[in-house]
């Protein structure tokens, strides 16, 4: 009782929260809600099987002794408190079994393994019916531990339904928005009015028409029909947004899977809708959007076909509230008398209190914890948006829209800082290689390094001003294709110094980019650090945060830019190893002094002529590549620097999986999974078809 309190309390903070304590914690009472459950079933069984109340002469001895003025035995009031208690207890394990509805998973691998929870639930299903049968002679509130197990028995249907739609392609299949198939013309049909003719005698010929556009038709996003305003300028209220959201996410949910392509009309719609956006608008709708796909994957709220009715809620409900008050008119008062004598007296079976307890404890909190499902289901945002007529409904949607729904901040990971420590001593790697601990000792030391800073509006603005230019000049899927294709050379191109920087972006693979201009930028950072101009530091801390950002990515998350980066681990390795050898002989422990260190090394020619094949480090060459940027004037620089850092962003969005961003917001969110989720409402995705044209055909009668 208490993990599931907890559960239901905490759960949804997993996806708000960056402690790393947090989320273990939570973490753990979800396994630990699993194993217990089935554990304590089992428990109860084997102890009524072996014989605490093996012998029903002994139980029955209490009605005897009750029915006289005699007091009963300690034994017989024992075996007959066991026995009714443990069997009112086991539908209540089975009915928390079922989960709370803010959590049925944390991880997609899991959604995939529905099939072993529904043959787990069904034994634990099955092992509650045998208890019922075998001890049907003990009594003990049967008809409110039949409804108790009804109760359950939907709570655990619930989840596995949950699991299975959130599966591999589940959602996928269940998208109003996947391709629609299409035979072609009705070749029959069309022979035979040819037929037709020619047997009248009727020279006829078969030509084609060019058939006008299907304009898109969005998708409702509810069962009531809800008039929305799509070309309006204007600022969203609460409201609007959450209708908004929901209807963007029922029409476009496809992004979220491999396989599903959307028409030139489709990308037309949110293009056009979204470039009249404000930054404010676009980043609260991708938000909105993000935990529907949350909520469908990972909550049984989401899913409104059975899980998120609240009519489910209420025959729960019902059920639960119909138990207690059976429950509380069918305790026996004359046993509790009795039990409190004995206690009294004997001072030796207080756990029969215990027991008793623990009862009116499942009761209460069962019914206490169906109150609060009903509660989040009635809050959702789906069923606020099917009450939106009624006035009251505006302040629910506003705390909907203004809750918390994700981390609001992105990590940071400084490569030079990372380096600082020199490493791990070669005795503890060496047993951590042992153990079979490598890959985890390298995780604690990236999180010794990794930063956390929140998401300021003036990078959402910046950000989404980007991406919106992009969009304008993108006005078919050939163009936004190219434009998302870059690397930085559009950048480059556009300020004149293709020649000069090629070597570092377009003539190499993503990833060694990505840490030439990391290393760069932070040794430009330190050459520019006395800068006062306004203009120059919005500038130079975007370039610092999304350089820091895409390195973390690359370490910490390397599945999420794989498709961008390639195999591109043993350039990092080497370019570690290198600044560890520096930083090691010169006895470097500063940040700075480390940056001053590496800008005073010698590199009038090429790190490569030196090292050859040997080595992949990309340190030196960063340096040279630093030298050059500085010899442009600092609003050159950075607006140049501040280009490429959001060319190298939107090329690692555009070539990311869509799959890889779903399961995010249940771990607290990505500010990577925004700007692709913006792409492709921008029309800047990989899932739109090019236009094309519609053709019918007729029979033509020739004059």
């Amino acid at each position: 009782m208490l993990l599931q309190c907890f559960l239901f309390s905490c759960a949804s903070e997993r996806r708000r929260t960056n402690k790393n304590w947090l989320v273990t914690l939570i973490s753990s009472a979800y396994f630990l809600a699993d194993w217990v459950a089935p554990y304590t079933i089992g428990l109860i069984s084997v102890r009524l099987s072996k014989g605490v109340c093996e012998t029903p002469d002994r139980a029955e001895s209490y009605y005897v002794n009750r029915n006289s003025n005699k007091d009963c035995s300690p034994d017989a009031l024992q075996y007959y408190v066991t026995s009714r208690y443990l069997r009112f207890w086991a539908p209540f394990l089975l009915l928390h079994l079922g989960g709370p509805d803010n959590v049925t998973s944390l991880s997609a691998e899991e959604n995939n393994m529905w099939l072993q929870q529904l043959v787990r639930l069904i034994s634990q299903i099955v092992s509650t019916v045998l208890i019922f049968i075998r001890f049907a002679s003990y009594g003990g509130f049967n008809l409110a531990s039949q409804l108790v197990f009804l109760a359950g028995t939907i709570r655990c249907i619930e989840r596995v339904h949950s699991l299975y739609l959130a599966r591999s392609g589940g959602l996928k299949e269940s998208s109003a928005t996947r391709v629609k198939l299409h035979a072609g013309p009705d070749f029959v049909k069309l022979s035979k009015a040819q037929r037709t003719m020619r047997e009248a005698n009727l020279p006829t010929t078969v030509e084609s028409v060019q058939l006008p556009p299907k304009k898109f038709k969005p998708q409702s996003p509810s069962l009531w029909d809800v008039e929305l305003v799509f070309d309006n300028d204007q600022l969203l209220d609460e409201k609007s947004l959450l209708q908004l959201a929901l209807c963007f996410y029922n029409n476009f949910k496809g992004l979220f899977f491999e396989g599903v392509s959307y028409s030139h009309e489709q990308r037309q719609f949110t293009r056009d809708f979204f470039l009249r956006r404000s930054s404010r608008d676009a980043f609260k709708l991708a938000e909105i959007e993000l935990s529907f796909i949350h909520k469908d994957l990972h909550t049984k709220t989401g899913t409104p076909h059975l899980d998120g009715n609240p009519v489910v809620r209420v025959m729960t409900l019902s059920l639960i509230t119909a138990a207690s008050v059976i429950y509380c008119q069918w305790d026996d008062p004359e046993l509790v008398r009795r039990v409190w004598t004995l206690f009294y007296r004997r001072k030796r079976y207080e756990w029969l209190l215990v027991d008793i307890g623990i009862s009116y404890a499942l009761v209460i909190g069962a019914l206490i914890l169906e109150i609060v499902s009903l509660l989040i289901v009635l809050l959702s945002g789906r069923n606020v948006i099917a009450f939106n007529y009624y006035n009251w409904v505006k302040p629910i949607a506003n705390a909907v829209v203004n809750m918390r729904k994700w981390k609001e901040s992105f990590s940071k990971c400084n490569l030079i800082c990372y380096n600082l420590r020199h490493g791990t001593p070669r005795q503890i790697s060496f047993i951590a290689e042992f153990l079979f601990i490598g890959p985890a000792l390298e995780v604690w030391k990236l999180k010794r390094t990794v930063t956390s800073e929140t998401v300021s509006e003036s990078l959402k603005d910046k950000i989404y001003t980007e991406l919106r230019t992009r969009s304008e000049l993108a006005q078919n899927v050939e163009i936004a294709t190219k434009i998302c294709s870059q690397r930085g050379d559009w950048m480059l191109m556009q300020r004149s110094c293709y020649r000069k920087l090629k070597w570092s972006l377009g003539e190499v693979e993503y990833g060694r980019s990505l840490l030439l201009w990391h290393i760069a930028t932070d040794l430009v950072c330190y050459k520019t650090k006395d800068c006062d101009k306004d203009t120059l530091n919005s500038d130079r801390q975007f370039c610092k945060d999304i350089s820091e950002y895409l390195l973390y990515l690359f370490l910490a998350k390397p599945t999420m830019i794989a498709p961008a980066a390639g195999n591109s681990v043993k350039i990092f390795q080497d370019t570690s190893l290198e600044a560890k050898r520096l930083f090691r002989k010169r006895s470097i422990t500063d940040h700075d002094q480390a940056l001053k260190e590496i800008i005073s090394v010698n590199t009038d020619f090429k790190p490569a002529i030196l090292k050859g094949d040997a080595s992949e480090s990309v340190l030196f060459d960063a340096c040279i590549l630093a030298k050059q940027l500085s010899e442009y004037n600092a609003d050159k620089q950075w607006s140049l620097m501040s280009g490429v850092w959001m060319e190298l962003l939107t090329y690692a969005a555009f070539h990311s999986k869509g799959t890889d961003h779903a399961h995010q917001p249940s771990k607290g969110g990505e500010l990577f999974t925004f700007v692709w989720l913006l792409m492709n409402h921008l029309g800047l995705g990989k899932q739109f078809r090019e236009e094309r044209s519609r053709t019918g055909y007729r029979v033509v009668v020739q004059k």
